[in-house]
């Protein structure tokens, strides 16, 4: 079973169990029983270690659920919620519409109208219409989500209601929203958390993490009176090192500036002026890309389409997003962050999501520098990601 070591959670692969139950079954039945994973009994011994490996899979999971960055849907928000950072529910869109129709007559609530593109909008509560013939009142979405309403646009009564002629929306809908994704909601969490913070680093790897298009950002502080190297990369004395994906240089330098302290030097291969001020420094993240080589064995539940979703699945695990069929989910994970290293045992999450097959091989390397891993190194201004789908190979036998 999995091993907890200092370094956390160690599993076994889907080989190692099937080399221990093929040494396993040969000294219970004898030398001479065929192992062969062809055979019924290569067949069962695959189908056990399947089930020992999977078990391997909760085990780290249920360790993930108590890391931030690992943790995912309920897992995330009880995690979110110990700080009083609730994730944002889905929401509908809200429009004041006004009813026109008979004075007197009440509208009651729950009916509703439709806008010109289809969309349905329900009456939150009752509406007496006036002596002059209209009333203003709060109407719904019957669905959540992000459905845009302009003004004029609502325009149909659509159940009969004795007095009730006419609807109309003289100003736009508050648009509604889908719930908060998990990497939206962990990129929030980290925002309120930092943003008032005591550490100055921390602050300012908030601020920075507000800007229009920044992806993500991780920072480091060297407060020594030497240089001091962290993950591969020199970080001067008495500075930081802040490694940022997306965003504009120049709002990053005003992010750092705005937060940093006056005695802080910056460190970093990205360089921005700032008179009269002294320059800001930062550094661009850098790709790492991955190659991973596959071999496995189809079954008789192997999908059609079941090379593909290896290639995807494993592909959304690494790059974050994800791509399923029929709705489901079957992991769901930001991707690798800047300066996380990879370990190769990682990829059997999405390896194993695929129904109907057994890997009895798996290589994972630096396509810069080939050659097998069991953990591909990230330096502190690098992030792993897949260039290209064509990067993972499935050999199917």
């Amino acid at each position: 079973m999995a091993q907890i070591t200092d370094a956390g959670i160690i599993p076994k692969t889907l080989s190692e169990y099937q080399s221990t139950l093929r040494v396993a079954f040969l000294s219970v039945f004898g030398e001479d029983i065929d192992v062969d994973p062809k055979s019924p009994q290569g067949q069962w011994i695959d189908n056990i270690a399947l089930g020992m490996s999977q078990s391997d899979d909760v085990i780290v999971s249920v360790a993930g659920a108590a890391n931030i960055f690992r943790a995912f849907k309920a897992q995330l928000e009880g995690l979110g919620a110990l700080l009083g950072i609730p994730k944002n529910k889905a929401e509908a869109t809200i429009v004041t519409g006004t009813i026109g129709g008979t004075p007197g007559a009440t509208i009651t609530a729950g009916s509703r109208a439709r806008s010109n593109a289809g969309d349905l909008y329900a009456l939150k509560t009752d509406a007496l219409i006036g002596v002059g013939g209209t009333v203003d009142a709060t109407f719904e979405a019957t669905v959540t989500g992000p459905i845009q309403l302009l003004a004029g646009e609502l325009t149909s009564v659509v159940d009969v209601v004795p007095g009730w002629e006419t609807i109309t929306n003289a100003a736009d809908g508050v648009t509604g929203r889908d719930i908060e994704s998990d990497v939206e909601y962990r990129n929030r969490y980290f925002r309120e958390l930092f943003r008032n913070a005591l550490s100055v680093l921390d602050s300012i790897v908030a601020q920075v993490s507000s800007q229009d298009n920044v992806t993500e950002v991780i920072g480091e502080e060297n407060d020594t009176g030497s240089p001091l190297v962290i993950q591969n990369i020199t970080v001067d004395p008495h500075s930081i090192a802040i490694v940022v994906d997306g965003g504009l240089d120049i709002d990053i330098k005003d992010a750092i500036r705005l937060k940093k302290t006056g005695g802080t030097a910056t460190t970093g291969t990205t360089v921005v002026p700032d008179p009269p001020h002294s320059d800001i420094n930062f550094f661009r993240v850098s790709f790492v890309n991955p190659e991973v080589t596959v071999t496995t064995t189809a079954g008789v539940n192997f999908p059609a389409d079941g090379v593909a979703l290896i290639k995807q699945r494993t592909f959304d695990y690494i790059n974050g997003g994800f791509l399923g069929s029929s709705g489901e989910e079957f992991f769901e994970i930001d991707g690798m962050r800047i300066s996380e290293d990879l370990q190769k045992h990682r990829l059997y999450t999405p390896l194993n999501s695929v129904p109907g097959h057994v890997v009895s091989g798996l290589t994972l390397e630096d396509k810069a520098s080939p050659g097998d891993v069991a953990i591909l190194v990230a330096d502190l201004d690098e992030k792993i990601k897949f260039l290209s789908i064509d990067d993972i190979n499935v050999v199917l036998l």
